[in-house]
């Protein structure tokens, strides 16, 4: 069996249904790191359904300049 509070799910641009995917995920003990890559507005990461309330990740990833980059930054922010 898998200890999920050792465990991190990455979560592409969790944005509106993706919000849901994180509760989800966060109600089964994961922790999650949100990705956000690039293009990808502010403005639409705070866009969260009434029904979600307040979200909160292990972390917030923006995607780098190469997937080496932004792999590097996911395994920082996960701890390993």
């Amino acid at each position: 069996t898998v200890d999920a509070s050792k465990e991190v799910v990455v979560v592409v641009d969790p944005y509106s249904t993706g919000c849901l995917v994180v509760q989800e995920i966060q109600s089964r003990g994961y922790k999650v790191i949100a990705l956000w890559t690039k293009g990808f507005s502010e403005e639409m990461k705070t866009h969260i359904p009434l029904h979600c309330g307040t979200m909160s990740y292990h972390a917030e990833v923006s995607e780098g300049d190469n997937p080496g980059e932004t792999q590097r930054e996911l395994y920082k922010a996960a701890g390993a």
